[in-house]
């Protein structure tokens, strides 16, 4: 999974440039869902067929993503069928819409619960219906069509542990997506420190990763403008000395802290600049002269990990 991945929400019908833009710009993970209203995964699909076709990339080396909606009345199942039957027509869907010409059957890297369902029975089914897609699960016909799941949007830390804990449903998270904002739960502290602290059934790891839940965050910059704009003044102070922008700073320290960012920018200067500025800032804080790198670095870590309470 990527330290940072290209968000395709609310691109409308900018979606399959902007996708192909973002993988030419050196993004490999893309993070889509299957619902029409903010989303459009046939368009994300095309781009990334795009890309793959002009040998920018291969599947093998994309992290693709995207997600199950409950009760969206835009997607493409029914919300009177019963709920392992809405997942087994969303995913289908999203398996087609997100095929690739160099790798049959097609397959997701991760498969999103866009939320909780409203009672936590209903949650833990559709968890449980979920697996059925898992590398480990005992249909062949369903087997490995997906890497590993995670939920979004979960803001009550007992519903992680009904889903890790349940004898309906125990497997872990892989991944937790929510927003992270200092509104939203005083920086998600509660939903970080589970990730942190809980380790992924390992059933879903198919690739070598971290054995904790990663925490994947969303409007990381939008949702926090008077932070790293003028509040943060140990942005400026880290953007200025390592040579990077202000918003590439604040990216810098979030994925420090293991986040996972999603990056929704459609200007194609930005995504390479933000996709490099972690690496800049590293050789920065390795070739300062007299430390001074690794002083100013220290001094702005230490007072963002205080702010977002780390």
């Amino acid at each position: 999974m990527p330290p940072m991945m290209y968000g395709t929400a609310w691109k409308k019908e900018r979606t399959a440039d902007l996708v192909y833009k973002a993988i030419k710009a050196g993004f490999r993970g893309i993070d889509t869902a299957a619902m029409k209203k903010h989303y459009d995964e046939t368009l994300t699909g095309e781009g990334i067929r795009r890309a793959i076709r002009e040998g920018i990339v291969s599947r093998k080396e994309l992290f693709i993503q995207t997600k199950f909606t409950p009760y969206d009345s835009t997607s493409a199942y029914s919300i009177s069928d019963p709920i392992p039957a809405q997942i087994h027509t969303s995913l289908t869907s999203s398996l087609t819409n997100l095929s690739t010409p160099d790798h049959t059957p097609p397959y997701l890297d991760a498969l999103v619960l866009h939320s909780p369902f409203p009672t936590l029975p209903q949650t833990l089914e559709a968890w449980s219906a979920l697996q059925a897609y898992l590398p480990h699960s005992p249909d062949p016909s369903r087997r490995g069509r997906v890497l590993r799941l995670g939920i979004s949007n979960v803001s009550d830390p007992s519903i992680l542990d009904a889903l890790s804990s349940s004898k309906q449903s125990a497997v872990p998270p892989a991944i937790v997506q929510n927003r992270f904002r200092a509104t939203e739960n005083k920086w998600d502290r509660d939903v970080r420190a589970w990730c942190s602290s809980s380790s992924s059934s390992t059933s879903q790891q198919v690739l070598p990763e971290a054995t904790t839940t990663r925490y994947q965050g969303f409007w990381t910059l939008t949702g926090n403008a008077a932070t790293w704009q003028r509040e943060g003044g140990f942005v400026q102070e880290l953007a200025e000395h390592a040579g990077v922008s202000l918003a590439a700073a604040w990216y810098v320290l979030l994925m420090e802290a293991g986040v996972v960012v999603l990056n929704g920018t459609g200007d194609g200067a930005h995504m390479r600049e933000d996709l490099e500025a972690w690496g800049r800032v590293r050789e920065w804080r390795r070739t300062a002269a007299a430390a001074e790198g690794e002083e100013v670095w220290g001094r702005c870590w230490e007072r963002f990990r205080g702010l977002i309470g780390d």
